[in-house]
């Protein structure tokens, strides 16, 4: 079968792109990178040369290129949330398959304008948090029974990001207009690949929530730690108290705060307390969909008095790739795989629905 012809847009020196992507697509044969697209015909052969991708993959500068190249089959978007519109729209016209990285828009309205130009049946978002076999471990210890009923679930996370400093290259991420911050991409993340491993949605009208800005001056340093700017402004909110019923009836509180964890603790901490125990999922970072050396998952069984460490399910992707690769690698063989297999991935509908979520907690 002939691989799926993959135009990149955002495939820079570093960033998103060449750490999680592009392991995948330059491993396997099921797809193959043959344009890329940069803010520049030279950016993108720049980042063509340097990645080692081959001579005959075309550069593009601009979008309506690569949507009117017909050598084309999938088009992958990697770039900053405020920038997904105009990179992808063309292609969306064209009626080319999209996959696009999570947040789907800067807002909800921008999301469903992208949205309503969508012909095709593939058109995802990187929810990939679904395909992390931590979840899935989550998931299937809930059904195994040995929690038994789930009473409630608490999670408790530190963003990093959304402290007192911000980096330079980061520096949009304290900009409420520009649509990354910690409630929609951080909370974001999380707070779907929650409800996939309790297996239920938040009930809207059970479900409130308190945010607030407690640092609207931040100092903005560069990444060797020189500092810019001791008064640059922050309008995205660093606090963030979720409180509200799933549809299956179990509460569930989700705290998110800016900044770095107290020393010695886990940034994540989630639990999820049932009739015969409590299951502890621990990491040093909250983005679970990216993976940590040190996430564990531990249950407490109440009857036994004893903690034990329940083993997270593998596959081939852990041995092949590093974390921030396994599970987009798993989003693309799905993506190659049937349109049954492709049911479990985000599609443009259900990020709206992701967006109009997020957006009703800010009241």
């Amino acid at each position: 079968m002939a691989p799926i012809r993959v135009g990149l847009i955002g495939l820079s020196k570093t960033g998103w792109a060449p750490i999680a992507h592009l392991p995948y697509l330059k491993a396997t044969d099921k797809f193959e990178i043959v344009a890329v697209q940069n803010s520049s015909v030279e950016s993108a052969r720049n980042a063509i040369k340097l990645h080692g991708l081959s001579e005959s993959t075309k550069a593009y500068g601009s979008s309506e290129d690569l949507a009117n190249d017909p050598n084309v089959d999938l088009v992958v978007c990697s770039t900053r949330v405020d920038r997904h519109k105009e990179c992808i729209v063309p292609s969306l016209k064209a009626g080319k398959d999209v996959y696009v990285e999570w947040p789907l828009g800067k807002s909800l309205a921008d999301a469903e304008e992208i949205s309503s130009f969508k012909k095709q049946d593939l058109a995802i978002v990187g929810l990939q948090g679904r395909q992390a076999p931590i979840i899935a471990t989550v998931k299937d210890f809930i059904a195994s029974g040995k929690l038994g009923d789930v009473i409630s679930s608490t999670w408790t996370g530190y963003g990093g990001m959304g402290g007192d400093v911000a980096q330079e290259e980061y520096a949009y991420f304290a900009d409420k207009s520009v649509g990354g911050s910690l409630l929609t991409i951080h909370s974001g993340h999380a707070l779907d690949w929650v409800q996939k491993a309790l297996g239920s949605t938040f009930e809207s009208t059970k479900t409130h929530a308190l945010l607030a800005n407690r640092r609207p001056i931040v100092k903005l340093t560069k990444a060797d730690g020189t500092v810019i700017s001791d008064k640059h402004p922050k309008t995205n909110d660093d606090t963030i108290f979720v409180h509200g019923s799933l549809a299956s009836s179990v509460p569930v509180q989700f705290t998110m705060h800016g900044g770095p964890p107290f020393k010695g603790n886990p940034a994540l901490d989630w639990r999820i307390l049932g009739s015969k125990g409590e299951l502890r999922v621990t990491a040093s970072g909250v983005f679970l969909q990216i993976g940590y050396p040190d996430q564990k998952i531990e249950f407490f069984d109440a009857s036994a008095d004893q903690v034990t460490e329940v083993s997270v399910q593998t596959d081939k992707w852990d041995e092949t790739l590093a974390q921030p690769a396994g599970n987009v690698a798993r989003v693309y063989e799905l993506i190659a795989g049937d349109a049954e297999a492709r049911k479990s991935l985000c599609s443009f509908e259900d990020a709206i629905e992701r967006h109009r979520f997020l957006e009703s907690l800010e009241g």
